[in-house]
Order: structure tokens, then sequence, then C-alpha cells
């Protein structure tokens, strides 16, 4: 026989079930939905740094082989997403504060990391050239710093352009000497300057240098943009950041230099470059490893620096070789042909 208290308990439990169910539901949609301070990095896409390269007026030499350069691919993550990430081994979880400024928005963050792509490829341009025994060509001359106290300070302004100095047109630091030959603390010359509206054209008196009395300068420093000497770029798209910056630099070098630096193999790598030639450190190391391997890579060049992180990395029989300068990773690729 059933009791009226035992039916009463039989009943409430489809209710306390349906309560446990909908705040159980409530709670994983308010987990869903907040976002934790960090990022999740997986290896992103690959493609051929030597299709980048767009070169007239010379010889150019496609690569037999690939230079792969590796993107990683960041997202921000809630809770589950997190959980996801920490026992996948080929997703590593980052702090947001060491990749994005604070109070930097998306667009912001995006517009930066493809300024940092286009001074890596001009860089890449500038060591490629060196490499190869060209000389880049200068074009413009602009103002980098004001000396304090001197008229010029008053008139010209950081990032002028000079077009002209007395009638001298100026297209590099050296044209500077000639424009001002014979002339006197106190003379006034003729400047024209571009700037965003247009040129402008200003009288500017010569002030005394202080560590030669009696030397006049007009007290600007200066520097040089400049060119390479035959049509040459780096197409590379959307794609932000430095850290393209070796391969597309071997990936220029390889392209006008008669030979195959590749030996037919498929090669990825990663590394900013410096001025001097050297390789620089970069983020993401683990997944780029990963996005090599799984792009048919023999072989990645990773940074000195980045070396150790990337032996962590998961990953069956591509092998990992540590870069420190361009050279270094020029004399590996060559090795390659007595393999």
């Amino acid at each position: 026989m059933t009791t009226d208290n035992q039916t009463n308990e039989t009943a409430r439990w489809p209710v306390y079930t349906v309560v446990v169910l909908f705040f159980v539901g409530l709670m994983g949609i308010i987990a869903w939905n907040i976002e934790l301070p960090y990022l999740a990095y997986s290896a992103g896409p690959v493609s051929d740094a030597a299709d980048t390269i767009v070169a007239d007026g010379v010889e150019y030499y496609p690569p037999d082989g690939e230079l792969l350069m590796l993107t990683v691919i960041s997202q921000d993550v809630n809770i589950f997403e997190a959980a996801i990430a920490g026992v996948d081994p080929t997703i590593d979880l980052v702090r947001k504060q060491k990749v994005r400024r604070e109070g930097e928005t998306d667009q912001e963050y995006r517009n930066r990391t493809l300024q940092q792509m286009d001074d890596s490829n001009f860089r890449s341009i500038v060591v490629a050239m060196d490499y190869l025994g060209f000389e880049m060509v200068p074009i413009e001359v602009v103002v980098n710093e004001l000396v304090e106290g001197v008229p010029a300070a008053d008139l010209i302004e950081l990032g002028d352009t000079i077009v002209s100095v007395n009638g001298f047109q100026i297209t590099a630091v050296s044209d500077f000497a000639p424009a001002l030959d014979g002339l006197e603390v106190g003379d006034v010359v003729d400047i024209s300057v571009r700037r965003a509206d247009g040129v402008v054209d200003l009288r500017v008196e010569l002030a005394e240098r202080e560590e030669e009395p009696g030397s006049p300068m007009i007290g600007i420093v200066l520097g040089e943009l400049t060119e390479p000497p035959f049509p040459l770029s780096i197409e590379s798209g959307d794609v932000g950041g430095p850290s393209a910056g070796m391969m597309h630099t071997i990936a220029i070098i390889d392209s006008l230099t008669e030979g195959e630096l590749t030996n037919g193999k498929v090669i990825a790598g990663t590394g900013t470059i410096r001025l001097d030639g050297t390789v620089g450190n970069i983020g993401g190391i683990r997944q780029k490893v990963v996005g090599a391997e799984a792009a048919g890579a023999e072989y990645i060049l990773v940074p000195q620096g980045n070396y150790e992180s990337a032996l962590t990395a998961e990953r069956d029989d591509i092998q990992i070789v540590p870069i420190e300068t361009l050279d270094d990773a020029i004399q590996f690729l060559e090795s390659l042909a007595t393999t």
C-alpha cells in the first residue's frame, strides 16, 4: 500500500530534477560566455615564402623545393575551451597580456601586426640585398630629430621629407654637403619640405655647432628611405607579425641566385630578421613545429632562443635546426646538397 507521504515524495523528484538541470544548464551557459584572460595558440595556415617574392629587371630562379613560412592561430577561450586546450598537446594557453597591449582593440592589434609585417619585409629586402652584393638606393631624406634651441626647430617638423636646400635636390644625406658649402652661421637657407598636405617652402637661419664653434648647421638629424636597385617586393597579403623575416630573406636570396638552396626539399622556418642578419625569437614555436610537420616539411629552422621549447612540440620525424644568423641558415641549406 502507498501512503500519501510516499506519493508526495515521489511527485517531488521530477521537480527537483528539473530545477537541478535548469541551474546546471544556466551555469553552463554563463561559463560558456565568460572569456578567460588567455589565448589558445594552435597551428595556423602554411605557405611558400618564395611565392610572395616579386622581382623585375633581374634574373629570377624559382626554387624547386619549398620554403614554408608558418603562422599561429590565436583565439579567446572560455572555461570549457581552456579545459580542452589543457589536454591537447598541440595547443598552448598564453596570457593575453603577453600578446596584447592594455586597452588595445582587436583592430588596433591587427593594424599593429600588419605594420610589423611591413617593417619585417623591408628588413628582409635590405638584408637580402646586402647578402647578394646589391646596394640599396636612397630615395628620400626625412627628419628624425630636431636639435633644441635652434631656429630650425620652430619651422621644421619631425617626419618632414627634405625636398631641396638652396635649390639643390635632396635624395640622400650626402646631398647636404654641397647645398651648404660656403655658408656661415647666421646665413638663411631656403628649404622645401614635403608634408601630408603638400610641399612647404621655409627660410631657415643656420645655427652654430656646439662641438665646432663657427661651423654652421641646420640643426636636424636625418634618415634615409631606401629601395632596392630594381623592382622587388614581398606580397605577404593579410598575414601579420614579424616572424616570417628569416624565411622571406632566404626566399629572396634563393630566388635571385642561380642554383638551388632547398635541394628540392620542403624546408620550413620561422624567426625575425634584424638588419645585422641575426635571427630573433618568435611566439608560438611549438604550434609552428606542428604546422610544419603537418605540411610535409622535413626540416624546420628555428631561432636558437626558441630551440629548447621547439623540442617539446608534439612531432614525429621532423628535424629541428637551431639558427642564430642568416649565415647559419644558408650554410645549413647548402649542406643539404651533400646529403
